[in-house]
Parts: structure tokens; C-alpha cells; sequence
């Protein structure tokens, strides 16, 4: 036996009620930059024990970082909210 499917409209409340009715994220305070250093974080956890080389197992880390910040990067200039590089250092 099959159960019954919720009609069109009901689906749609349901969804309203989990994900929230009219919910806008707020935009960002300052425009998104990429880091010029990605592997910073794992290389101030230390050495990585994940291989008899610890460079070995670092250097892969730091591939995995570079892109995941190539993605984030995509994505904010895709949605508008990359900054602009005016060539100064913090």
C-alpha cells in the first residue's frame, strides 16, 4: 500500500516552516579577498601525522587548500563578492 503524497500547496507550506518564509542573508561587511597564503592554517597545527614524511603529507595539505580557496574565490567573484586588489599588504 502506498501512502498518500502531500498536495502541492501543503509541500510548500511544509517547506516555508523548515527552511523560513522571506529569509534574506545579510551581504557581507567588506568585499571577500583570497588568502595569499593557504596553507597557513596547516602548517601552524605543525607537522601533519599522516606519513612516515611529514612534508610529504603537507605538501599534499597545502593542494587541498589551494583549491579550496581557487573555489571559494569562483564563487565569491561569481556572486559579486570579491573585492578588488588594490595591490596593498596588510
Amino acid at each position: 500500500m502506498s501512502k498518500r503524497r502531500r498536495s502541492g500547496a501543503s509541500r510548500r507550506l511544509a517547506e516555508q516552516r523548515f527552511w523560513g518564509a522571506g529569509y534574506k542573508p545579510a551581504p557581507p561587511r567588506e568585499p571577500l579577498r583570497p588568502t595569499p597564503d593557504p596553507a597557513v592554517v596547516a602548517r601552524s597545527l605543525g607537522p601533519p601525522p599522516l606519513a612516515i614524511d611529514p612534508n610529504v603529507a603537507l605538501r599534499h595539505l597545502t593542494a587541498v587548500y589551494e583549491e579550496s580557496v581557487k573555489a571559494a574565490t569562483a564563487l565569491a567573484a561569481a556572486n559579486g563578492l570579491l573585492g578588488v586588489d588594490d595591490g596593498e599588504e596588510d
